[in-house]
């Protein structure tokens, strides 16, 4: 098939999920990063190119990012956001808590992001060490700030991410 015409999804629409893979923050950087939400989306069947809502202090996501002026949407179609300007504006229409296949997911999710897209000033060496140090995290629970940025754990920690199409 030829890009944007399977699964029943279309260009009006960007797709949003939380992976079902946990990790330390050694990702091994933004690629790995990215490469887990490609690998996931291809496993569930999506179609586009997926990436980390993950920050560097260097690079952040609204640098990395397509900033989309359609919707934000989960698997199962529930809106999370109208556009990138609502995306980032400190709240949520609902929380980000399905993975790719559309299965319920909870707990918390590297970001290294601030709600406005910004980057937070620690990032594990970009998110390429799980040693010494913090990152900072969102959790699929919350539709205010804490979506990206509730507290700031051990770069040791397992979590989840949150994976855009761009």
């Amino acid at each position: 098939g030829s890009a944007g015409t399977g699964g029943g999804h279309n260009d009006s629409e960007r797709l949003v999920f939380v992976t079902v893979f946990v990790s330390d923050a050694d990702l091994g950087g933004l690629p790995g990063a990215d490469a887990i939400c490609a690998g996931e989306a291809a496993d569930a069947g999506l179609e586009g190119d997926f990436k980390a809502w993950l920050s560097t202090v260097d690079t952040a996501v609204a640098a990395r990012f397509a900033q989309s002026e359609v919707p934000y949407v989960l698997v199962d179609g529930t809106r999370i956001a109208d556009d990138w300007t609502d995306l980032t504006d400190g709240s949520l229409l609902a929380p980000i808590d399905l993975d790719a296949a559309g299965q319920r997911r909870g707990g918390d999710v590297w970001t290294g992001t601030l709600p406005s897209g910004a980057p937070y000033e620690d990032d594990c060496d970009g998110y390429s060490n799980s040693g010494t140090g913090m990152g900072l995290c969102g959790t699929t629970q919350s539709t205010g700030t804490a979506w990206s940025a509730s507290q700031t754990p051990a770069c040791s920690t397992r979590l989840r991410l949150f994976c855009f199409e761009q």
